[in-house]
């Protein structure tokens, strides 16, 4: 498999609160490959997004995609992939350097912002696993 997109979302009711990620990753004609979520403790909404960009990386790797292309509606998390904004936070600098790592396993990664709407899916699967989240 070439390319794939992957839809990533995380939530967090408190900022830090009970946290969560839901992703879900498509190849380029749109069919829909694998969805997941997952509850994360207590955490920041930007941890969160972190958490999902992360996970999605590591099971993007079992299609053997040369080329992704990450979509999220959080403004923070692709500048500060894409290079545009300094990651000053402890947590997400530690958070920014493994996906880091992760994204040299792939040819080519695109981070793409798209508005709220756009992620509905993602945001559904991130969201139906916070209340399974410990604090």
């Amino acid at each position: 498999m070439k390319k794939l997109i992957a839809y990533i979302d995380g939530a967090s009711k408190g900022n830090p609160g009970k946290a969560s990620l839901g992703f879900l990753i498509q190849d380029n004609t749109g069919k829909v490959l694998k969805e997941s979520g997952a509850s994360i403790g207590n955490a920041t909404c930007n941890i969160a997004e972190y958490m999902a960009l992360i996970a999605a990386l590591i099971d993007c790797l079992e299609f053997e995609c040369t080329e992704l292309e990450i979509r999220s509606d959080s403004q923070l998390l692709i500048k500060q992939m894409q290079g545009s904004y300094k990651v000053k936070d402890e947590w997400l600098k530690k958070m920014n350097l493994i996906a880091e790592r992760l994204v040299k396993r792939y040819k080519k990664v695109d981070f793409i912002h798209i508005p709220r709407e756009e992620n509905k899916q993602a945001d559904k699967l991130a969201n139906s696993h916070i209340e399974t989240s410990l604090l």
